[in-house]
């Protein structure tokens, strides 16, 4: 809308991971346990607006499963939401990002497997410089935005569960 600088520029990639918080159930890679009649419930994000959520149907899709166990799924207006159906039980096992699974808060809640960032489109994490702080703050909005793509912001998202080049 004519608000940033400059077009969004990536700084990291996200990684998809399917995640249960249920002690009986184990995520695999291959993804062939969403087809068990014991799982009832599969939590997405709304892949319209939500890029885990549009991963999550690419692999689903690229794996001939997406028809098989849409009637599952239980859609999160957003990665958040869905990772707390996930980590409530509501739902059985769901997609969700590697940072929320990692994160100090739910890292030792259930089980989890990273699926192959090759199996999907990339979920590209990126920034803009707004105008308006280019013009009310330019020294901190411009220090900030350099930050985000220095070699000390890679060494965190890499430890947050992040891609970087």
């Amino acid at each position: 809308a004519g608000f940033a600088v400059a077009p969004p520029k990536v700084y990291a990639q996200g990684l998809l991971v399917l995640w249960s918080a249920k002690e009986n159930i184990q995520p695999t890679a291959d993804l062939k346990l969403l087809l068990n009649d014991d799982i009832k419930h599969i939590a997405i994000a709304n892949p319209k607006t939500a890029p885990y959520g549009a991963a999550a149907t690419f692999i689903l899709k690229k794996y001939n499963l997406y028809n098989k166990v849409s009637s599952k799924f239980v859609t999160g207006e957003s990665i958040s939401q869905t990772s707390q159906f996930i980590a409530t039980q509501a739902a059985d096992i769901g997609f969700t990002a590697k940072s929320i699974v990692i994160s100090d808060e739910m890292k030792d809640k259930g089980k989890w497997i990273e699926l192959n960032h090759n199996d999907y489109p990339p979920i590209k994490q990126a920034a803009v410089l707004l105008k308006y702080g280019q013009q009310n703050n330019a020294v901190e909005a411009k220090k900030f935005y350099n930050f985000l793509f220095s070699k000390q912001a890679k060494k965190i998202y890499k430890k947050l569960g992040y891609i970087v080049k």
